[in-house]
């Protein structure tokens, strides 16, 4: 009886471990076709960040290119800047010019308040009339003066800008032109900084 129970026992346990063993093998079949798997991911894996980096080489290489490209069209298209500048300068010498024919007619109508003046005083003394008249000439000097200051700067630095360039173009060291393009800039920014 004993030895029955035993070998129903025996038989239930080499049934767990068939069964096992059949576990462990299927276990073991997964698991290399898991390794199998994981490799070909690690093979892709490379393979993509190599294809990553040559994209990106090529990307920074077409952006150095383009950079270089729009350098080039820049340049090229020097006749655009050109054309602007002279454009500029057109506006400028037109507007000088009517500035110019303006302060024509101020100085003609100052002269005349001052002739007015000089009459008004001969003919009413010291009336009220002839102190505001007076008030009126006084006052005109500091009234414009902002708009004279920088125009004399404006000027100013434009004529030493031209004397610059003649010299440092002609005598000048590299060290030298720097600093007096250099100086340029300072006065450049000083005038409109007073603007």
């Amino acid at each position: 009886m004993e030895s029955e129970g035993i070998s129903e026992d025996i038989e239930a346990l080499e049934r767990d471990l068939a069964s096992l063993r059949a576990r462990v093998e299927g276990d073991s079949s997964n698991f290399a076709t898991l390794e199998q798997q994981v490799a070909e991911l690690r093979e892709n894996l490379l393979r993509n960040r190599e294809s990553v980096a040559e994209r990106e080489a090529r990307l920074a290489e077409k952006q150095q290119e383009l950079n270089e490209a729009k350098r080039l069209e820049t340049l090229a298209a020097y006749e655009d800047d050109l054309r602007s500048q002279r454009e500029a300068a057109d506006r400028a010498a037109t507007v000088a010019t009517d500035f110019l024919a303006a302060l024509d007619v101020y100085d003609d109508e100052t002269l005349k308040v001052r002739r007015l003046l000089k009459e008004m005083r001969e003919a009413f003394g010291s009336d009220e009339r002839v102190t505001e008249v007076e008030t009126a000439v006084q006052d005109e000097p500091s009234r414009l003066r902002g708009t004279w200051e920088a125009v004399m700067a404006a000027t100013k630095w434009r004529l030493e800008a031209q004397v610059d360039e003649t010299v440092a173009g002609e005598e000048l060291t590299q060290e030298l032109q720097d600093l007096a393009q250099e100086r340029r800039r300072a006065r450049i920014k000083e005038y409109f900084g007073k603007g």
